[in-house]
């Protein structure tokens, strides 16, 4: 009984030391399996076309129907001159903080706010689920 303690010790010590050796697995990526099926069996895929526009540049590309406005932004980032920065945050989704140079300003009560086909939205990019012919709009504007 007595050495009961020692070894739930020497065994913590060890699943922790495993851990260890084995790697940190919290920055795996896995391929959604949309994407996934893209690269894998292109012909298998359905397409829409949609566009962004940034303070009034104009990027149209084609995605897998079912992405989402981030999935949008991926996308054009990796085809074009646009850039873009945020931050994820789990159960709450992707909120940007940076777009092509420009940062929003808390101090000033400057922001990046984004609107589906002229209508301000009402979720955030990693929830909103694109529609063919969408037009997602980035505008640098006052805090309401």
């Amino acid at each position: 009984m007595k050495h009961l303690p020692l070894f739930l010790f020497g065994t913590l010590i060890g699943l922790v030391t495993l851990g260890i050796i084995s790697g940190d697995r919290t920055n795996t990526h896995v391929l959604p399996l949309q994407e996934s099926q893209e690269q894998e069996h292109p012909e298998l895929v359905e397409w829409i076309e949609a566009t962004l526009v940034v303070e009034g540049k104009i990027y149209s590309v084609s995605l897998p129907k079912g992405s989402s406005a981030y999935d949008l932004m991926v996308k054009v980032q990796k085809t074009s001159d646009f850039q873009f920065r945020g931050q994820e945050f789990p159960g709450l989704g992707f909120f940007i903080q940076e777009i092509n140079g420009l940062e929003q300003s808390p101090r000033l009560g400057k922001y990046w706010i984004y609107y589906i086909n002229g209508k301000k939205a009402e979720v955030g990019i990693s929830a909103y689920t694109v529609n063919t012919h969408d037009i997602i709009s980035w505008k640098y504007e006052d805090e309401e």
